[in-house]
């Protein structure tokens, strides 16, 4: 007799996240927002030798050459594009809304629309300014992140191969300082080979596991003063660096080596950390941080010119960007999350909210811009017009958002798989 029992299927474990990791992205990016405000140029320099290569390292860390190297060419650029360039776009054009304030009612920058539109095509600011600068990370990590998959698909994912045809792309941006491409293509094969250093070490960490986790407190102290003043050493002596500028000091390998020291020494004490709900919510959503912060300093800073300079201001304003931006983050994550580039339920009531509230919130400030300047402005002296433009507006917005919630998904993704009946 057969068995009409269906076969129980086995779900896998979804992989857990490693806390310490979370929290160092949380750390990593207070340095973010103190490294653009108005702080001494030394200190900035310092800041810049590894606030940003951490988060390349990091994205290493976990990153899988075997799984890569089995996965299709579509699925991989729509799980990376679903991840990256989804909350770059929303991200930019929710961020007029904060440049709005900034430029409009503060009076402070004044950038036309259109200007800003054209930088987040171009995503380098180097060329053209964006309503968020710092999203060229989001670019410049999909950039880097493809070139790696190319090279792991020519090599069939051999180790070996994978390091040394990346590290021979390394002069593609070495050699091209001052070229300014779109989504500085000429500087992800520079911040290829960080994500692949932060491979090794997340290979070193899983063999010295047991190790690291032994040490005491009084033990790891010393160790990440040596390690911080040897970082300290050698970014003082090669110089100011930037992976935005594509600007790497006297010398790529030192340039690394600072980062890398002082990437350690904060992981090694964020290590022994307890666990912080706060600071491992910033490390699981640092795009949002990413790209909310520099609209929020940019707002401080024009409503207290006369104190933008000072110590007082530059610590308060930037705990406070910092911790306005955790609540921030609990209601995208509720009601958007294709924002953050997180998993969503396509039918949850929140989601759909969500998806109405930034259609709306992401072009309503194009939209009054280039409506209030068609025929030199005249919907400023007629409102019966401008009732009807915003009706109109408002239709078209509607349809848009019908037509993407059933034909062309892809600016909600990713989201979660239905369950089966």
């Amino acid at each position: 007799m057969a068995n009409d029992t269906p076969a129980l299927q086995t779900v896998a474990p979804k992989k857990e996240r490693i806390v310490w990791i979370d929290q160092l992205r949380g750390i990593a990016f207070y340095f973010v927002i103190l490294g653009h405000m108005n702080i001494p140029e030394m200190l900035k320099s310092w800041i810049y030798s590894f606030h940003m290569p951490v988060f390349f390292f990091i994205t290493g860390f976990n990153y899988d050459i075997d799984k890569i190297a089995q996965t299709a060419p579509l699925a991989y650029l729509k799980k990376l594009g679903a991840r990256l360039l989804v909350p770059y776009v929303w991200m930019q054009l929710l961020s007029f809304c904060l440049r709005f304030v900034d430029q409009t009612l503060l009076q402070h920058r004044e950038v036309p629309v259109a200007l800003w539109l054209r930088g987040i095509l171009r995503g380098n600011s180097q060329i053209i300014k964006a309503p968020s600068n710092p999203l060229y990370f989001c670019l410049l990590l999909f950039c880097a992140e493809l070139l790696l998959y190319i090279i792991i698909k020519l090599t069939h994912g051999r180790r070996f191969l994978v390091y040394a045809l990346t590290l021979s792309t390394l002069p593609l941006s070495l050699l091209t300082e001052t070229l300014w491409l779109r989504w500085h293509l000429n500087v992800a094969p520079a911040c290829a080979c960080m994500i692949l250093c932060g491979a090794a070490l997340g290979q070193m960490y899983r063999k010295k596991k047991a190790l690291l986790q032994s040490l005491r407190l009084s033990q790891t102290l010393p160790l990440c003063a040596v390690l911080f003043l040897f970082g300290a050493a050698v970014w003082y002596f090669n110089g100011y660096t930037s992976v935005h500028g594509n600007v790497w000091g006297k010398d790529f390998t030192l340039a690394m080596l600072a980062a890398l020291t002082t990437s350690t020494a904060l992981a090694l004490l964020t290590m022994k950390l307890p666990k912080l709900g706060w600071l491992t919510l910033a490390g699981q959503n640092t795009l949002l941080f990413m790209g909310f912060h520099k609209p929020l300093v940019l707002i401080g800073e024009a409503m207290f010119p006369a104190w933008k300079t000072s110590a007082l201001f530059l610590v308060l304003g930037s705990v406070a960007i910092y911790a306005l931006l955790l609540p921030v983050t609990l209601l995208f994550r509720r009601f958007a999350p294709f924002v953050c580039g997180a998993e969503s339920d396509f039918s949850a009531l929140p989601v759909k909210i969500g998806q109405a509230v930034c259609l709306l919130g992401a072009t309503c400030v194009p939209f009054w811009y280039f409506v209030n300047h068609l025929k030199g402005g005249f919907l400023r002296s007629s409102p019966p017009v401008l009732a009807l433009a915003v009706a109109g507006y408002l239709l078209v917005c509607a349809a848009a958002y019908r037509v993407m919630r059933r034909f062309v998904r892809f600016p909600f993704l990713p989201q979660k798989k239905e369950p089966d009946a």
